[in-house]
């Protein structure tokens, strides 16, 4: 069964190509974790690691042409040597060039999941959702909104919000575990689109389990970071959230986790 020990046992390589803004903190909160992240950029040297990497994630955040063919390239790469692919489609709803990169990567190149907040995934199967740059208002119906994308693309997707839920094969779990100190540090869901892509790997077969996990340790993490000494403040949260990836067990995943489960 999927579970942080697991993860730290196979310390898995992650390759991020990812947000600049992010870069650091995603490096961090990985190793803190038990993964094995690489920054990697260069289609010569991706050739060479992502033979050994147990997961890729593709994150759109700092988007040009010549990233848009890296992340073509990547996912190539991917494909060939059988790694996992997660892609993160930061603020696909705010513009037409966004959105077309995140369609171009959807229905061109093999994903193992798709992990969005509720108005990027929301925009990808044509939900209206009321959103602003990376940033998407609560929703109500996040688990429908997960359900739609995943019969639309077949694919694995992770909504997050202030509830979270996550939808493989037609079956949606929802995650009522989190901190609302989270949106207030740049680089938390961007990191996290790096956690799931640490997690899809480790079983075959078992995607729905092991984002699950993925999304439950990182937000118990939350909850345990918020409550430390000015855990409310933002900066010592950030800290406090990279010590609680550091800390967290899967006995405390197991005796605070909240999840509702729905079979469409």
């Amino acid at each position: 069964m999927t579970s942080l020990k697991l993860l730290k046992e196979k310390a898995p390589l992650v390759i991020c190509i990812t947000n600049d803004v992010v870069k650091n903190f995603t490096a961090n909160g990985l190793v803190a974790l038990g993964a094995s992240p690489a920054m990697s950029e260069y289609p010569a040297d991706l050739e060479d690691l992502l033979k050994y990497a147990g997961g890729l994630l593709i994150n759109i955040g700092t988007l040009t042409d010549n990233n848009w063919k890296l992340y073509q390239e990547a996912l190539k790469i991917a494909e060939k040597y059988n790694v996992p692919a997660v892609l993160d489609p930061v603020a696909c709803g705010a513009g037409e060039y966004r959105k077309k990169v995140a369609d171009d990567l959807i229905n061109n190149y093999k994903l193992a999941a798709i992990r969005g907040n509720a108005g990027e995934i929301a925009s990808l199967v044509g939900i209206n959702v009321e959103s602003k740059g990376v940033d998407s208002a609560g929703v109500d119906n996040i688990d429908e909104i997960a359900l739609a994308a995943n019969e639309k693309f077949n694919i694995p997707i992770v909504v997050t919000g202030e509830v979270d839920a996550i939808a493989v094969n037609g079956e949606v779990v929802t995650i009522h575990n989190g901190s609302a100190m989270m949106p207030k540090v740049i680089g938390t869901g961007c990191l996290l689109g790096a956690v799931v892509a640490s997690f899809i790997g480790l079983e075959k077969g078992q995607e729905l389990k092991s984002l699950e996990t993925a999304m439950l340790v990182y937000n118990i993490a939350g909850e345990m970071a918020e409550k430390r000494p000015n855990g409310h403040l933002p900066g010592t949260f950030k800290v406090e959230f990279i010590n609680a990836l550091y800390e967290i067990t899967d006995e405390d995943v197991k005796k605070f986790k909240r999840v509702k489960k729905n079979v469409s």
